[in-house]
Formats: structure tokens, sequence, C-alpha cells
């Protein structure tokens, strides 16, 4: 029998950090996802390096950055597979078999299979959550009902069907994405909870840089930017979601025990960004907060990973296609940009990353990216740079959510100015252009707000 393991990636839609009860959430109870937790690893700093649904899953496919990839947004439709060395190509070329199952969003349209799926099932775009019409192995065919019970029917059927070959699985998810449509089971659901707004939602709106208090006032962020009942009932349809993601990642461990394969199946879940509910004013993702590109990360793999573990390294969404190369005894291409975490759930990486890039901001109207982040294990140094060059330093051990900008702090210059290097030197590492740095003349900001 091949002994080498079996992969599976959940992956979904808007789930920050601290929507998990085992991260100290207390908006909802998930115990299936927790459990994963307990039987394996918790990643308490989990990131992506950028906060967007494309360019996020083109980086755990390839391990790349979104300006490799090119996919820098949701709209772009570069071909950013053609060199093969997406992992689950690579794993095919290993001689796993490869199954795809939901939210592709990357421009394609009829969600046609993609290279390096043996199965694939998915749908048009961002999607519906009721009666979805997929693609399933190039024929399209309509699947009554809720999207996500459907998709993990269909994916622990094909799991079955493995039997002990070695295979990858990627699970991926509609789920939290708004505006939500709840199956009946979970529509009553958290219907006595408060939904307060964050405590940085009431901060002078004129303390935050302009770059911020300009897209607080976008249409896309106006939409959720209330203090009455479409935040209340926006945040809660956010966490009942939570429940339908939870009970159906409780089928898959579920069926895993049944089938005798869990202690030699590596189990990751994980989301595509995060999603800020009020904070600093704002709802959306796309900004160096913590909820915004703060994500969990949970691997489950008995052979290796002790019980309760909790890394505390820095962990990368591109850090996943790595990882599973690795564990497949797949060799890893130099060209990723992301690293196996294997070691950290074990003895141990003396020379792991102290620091990651973020990047975002890509749009038509603006040539390259409006925001970067250096984020350190307690100090995160950010950088607007439309129209003109505006910075930001917190301190998350002291300030954890991020209200106090300490830039203008003339203790903190040091530290600002070596924070600014730091981020020209990853810039460079990262094959990025050092222009970057500078301010960008955008186009119209109705249009980017649209």
């Amino acid at each position: 029998m091949d002994e080498r393991p079996s992969l599976v990636l959940v992956l979904a839609d808007d789930q920050r950090f601290d929507t998990l009860s085992c991260a100290g959430g207390t908006h909802v109870q998930t115990p299936c996802l927790d459990r994963i937790a307990a039987e394996g690893a918790f990643f308490e700093r989990a990131y992506v390096t950028t906060s967007l649904c494309c360019p996020a899953r083109a980086g755990i496919l390839t391990s790349l950055y979104a300006h490799q990839t090119e996919i820098r947004s949701n709209e772009d439709d570069a071909n950013f597979l053609a060199s093969g060395l997406g992992f689950p190509e690579l794993l095919q070329d290993a001689g796993y078999t490869t199954g795809f199952f939901g939210k592709w969003h990357i421009p394609n349209p009829g969600a046609m299979p993609q290279p390096g799926f043996d199965r694939w099932v998915s749908f048009d775009g961002q999607g519906q959550y009721v009666d979805e019409i997929f693609n399933i192995d190039g024929e399209r065919k309509q699947l009554l009902g809720f999207n996500t019970d459907r998709l993990f029917d269909l994916a622990l059927e094909w799991i079955e069907e493995q039997g002990d070959r070695p295979y990858l699985a990627i699970i991926s998810l509609k789920n939290l994405h708004r505006p939500p449509t709840l199956p009946k089971r979970h529509r009553n659901s958290l219907a006595d909870q408060d939904w307060p707004l964050p405590e940085s939602a009431h901060d002078p709106v004129e303390e935050l840089p302009a770059f911020v208090q300009r897209v607080r006032t976008t249409l896309r962020n106006r939409f959720f930017d209330d203090e009455g009942l479409t935040h209340a009932i926006s945040v809660r349809g956010y966490y009942q979601m939570m429940l339908s993601l939870d009970d159906n990642v409780g089928r898959l461990t579920d069926t895993l025990d049944e089938n005798g394969t869990a202690e030699r199946t590596a189990l990751f879940v994980t989301s595509d960004g995060g999603f800020m509910w009020g904070e600093h004013g704002l709802y959306r993702k796309r900004t160096a907060y913590e909820p915004s590109i703060h994500v969990p990360l949970l691997v489950r793999f008995p052979r290796e990973i002790e019980a309760g573990s909790r890394p505390t390294e820095m962990a990368l969404n591109l850090d996943i296609a790595p990882t599973m190369l690795d564990l497949a005894g797949a060799p890893i291409p130099p060209s990723y940009q992301g690293r196996s975490m294997r070691g950290l759930w074990g003895a141990g990486v003396p020379d792991w990353r102290k620091d990651l890039l973020y990047i975002d901001g890509w749009g038509k109207f603006v040539d390259g990216p409006q925001e970067l982040a250096v984020c350190s294990y307690r100090y995160k140094y950010v950088r607007y740079r439309r129209g003109v060059v505006e910075e930001a330093l917190f301190d998350l051990m002291a300030d954890p959510d991020e209200r106090r900008n300490l830039a203008m702090d003339k203790e903190h210059a040091p530290r600002l100015a070596g924070m600014a290097q730091r981020m020209r030197e990853l810039l460079v590492e990262l094959e990025a252009p050092a222009t970057w740095m500078d301010a960008v003349q955008p186009g119209s900001a109705e249009k980017l707000g649209r």
C-alpha cells in the first residue's frame, strides 16, 4: 500500500481568525473546527499576503504573491497556471489523484475544469448559496439545496471512492461570503445575541489616515456602515454561516474516522482572507488591519502532529502548497515564495521568517498597489500611497486593535525608519518594483469606490 498521506484542504471565504471558539471567539461555538485544533495544530499567526478572493486563492495554488501570478484583483484573468507549477498538477505528476470541489472564482467562464484536477466540481464566479448550477467534469447540473452541503456530499463521496490511494481534495467554499442565505437548520440561530459595534468604530474619524477615511466613504463600505439593524443583521448572518461550515467539517472528519483513514490524512482548514465588521468604521477586507489579513489555519495529521499544538510562527497562505508537496515527498519548485510548515509542528525551523509583507489595493484606476504593510511579531508598519505617502505604526502587543498610530511619536522614529527600510528589502526579495514605496497618482476616486 502507498504510505504517502492523503491531503485535504478546506478553504473558507472571508473567515477571520477570531470566528473560531478555540481562538477565543465568543459569537458562536465551533466544536467541529475546535476538534481539529485539539487533535492537531492551531496556528496562532496565520496571514494572507493579499486579502481578496482571487489573489489569495491563486497564491494558495502557486505559492506566489499576486504580482507574480498577475491575479491582482477579482477581474484579472491571467493564465497563472501556465507554468505547470500549481501544486495540484505537481501532485498529479507524483501519482496523486486530485479533486476540486467548489468556488474557483478566478475568471473562468462556464466554470470549466482547470489543470491539475482529475475530478472537477465548480460553479460560475461567486456562485449562489441555494440550488446552484455546478460544472461537474465539464457537464452542467443543478443540485437543489444548500451549496456547501452539496459540495461536501460530492467531495465525501469522491473521497470514499479513493480507498487506500493517496489523493488531494480541495473543498473550496462560498461560506462565509456576504450576503448570507442560510440553510433551514440555522435560520433561527443566534437570535438572542447582541451585535454591538467594535470599540474602534467610535474612534474620531479625523485621527485615521486620509486613505482609510476615503475608503470609509465608498459605496461598497457605506452599505454596511451604520449603527442600526444593518450592522446587527449582517454580522449575525455572517456568524450563522459559521454553523454550516462547522457542521460540514464535522461530516468530513466523521467520514475519515469511519473509513479508517484519519491517521494518514493531513487535513488543512483555512480561509482566503478575513473581514472587518465595523472596526475603524470599515466593512470590508482589502486592508492591512488584523481582522482583514489574520486568518484561521488548522492542520491535523496524527502521524506527525502532536495533539493540541499551537505554533506561534508566522504562517502564510503561500506556505500551504510547499507543505503539501513536502508531505507527499514531491520536489518543491524553487520559484515558490512560501515555505513548508512541516518543521513548525516538529523540531522547529531556526531560520523561519520574522516578518511578512502584505500587498494590496491594485485596481483598474491605480498603477500598482495602494497599501503595503510589514508585519513583525510585535509591530506593524503600514504604508499608504494613494496621492501622497502616509504611514502608520502599531504596537500589536500593547494595542491589538490597532487604534493608536505611533508613526508621529518621536520616540518611535527609529523603528518607523527601520521598518520602512525592511519594506524596501522585502520588495527586492519578492521581485517587486521599488517604486511601490512612492506615492501613486490614481484615477477617479468615484470609479475606485464603485
